[in-house]
């Protein structure tokens, strides 16, 4: 009875290193990145997301604690090309919106000093001009952001590209002998 305890102890405490301890690592560590804790997150962003040592690679251990340790980073390292891409939408988003409000401040400013109606009429007209950019900037953002959207819910599927390509040649030589 005593040797089979002190195996089960024995057991159990390689069972916890070996298992529970990288869980817990594992947790921890996407804990901090859930709340935003990591030590590699700052002023930055989420772009040092990427670096090698925010989750910890327990990939070599070819087993499902490694398999899990490569999906994190993976899943990690997706959202961080994300949120990149999002942000570098939104730094694109303000540069366009800023130079038709740019133009229209100066238009605005410009008219309200002009008395000369002619003159008036060409800063209404650049006015409306740069009202109507913007509508169509907002628009198209819109447009842009719903197809992000639809884009990431997408199946994927497999293609025959082969197929396609001789679908495309049948119909081609169709339309040229005709």
């Amino acid at each position: 009875f005593c040797i089979t305890l002190f195996i089960t102890i024995l057991l159990s405490f390689y069972l916890s290193r070996a298992i529970a301890r990288p869980l817990t690592q594992l947790a921890q560590a996407a804990e901090r990145l859930r709340r935003g804790q990591s030590d590699q997150m700052g002023i930055t962003g989420f772009s040092n997301l990427l670096r090698d040592d925010v989750l910890p690679d327990m990939t070599s251990r070819h087993d499902e604690i490694g398999d899990l340790s490569g999906a994190l980073r993976a899943l990690t390292a997706a959202l961080a090309h994300r949120i990149g891409d999002i942000e570098n939408f939104a730094a694109d988003v303000a540069h366009e919106l800023k130079n038709p409000l740019t133009s229209l401040r100066s238009a605005v400013e410009t008219a309200a000093r002009v008395q000369d109606p002619e003159a008036q009429k060409k800063l209404m007209a650049i006015i409306r001009d740069d009202v109507d950019r913007m509508t169509r900037l907002i628009t198209d953002i819109s447009s842009a952001s719903r197809l992000d959207a639809e884009l990431g819910r997408a199946e994927f599927a497999s293609v025959d590209i082969g197929a396609n390509l001789a679908q495309m040649r049948d119909y081609y030589s169709q339309n040229v002998s005709e």
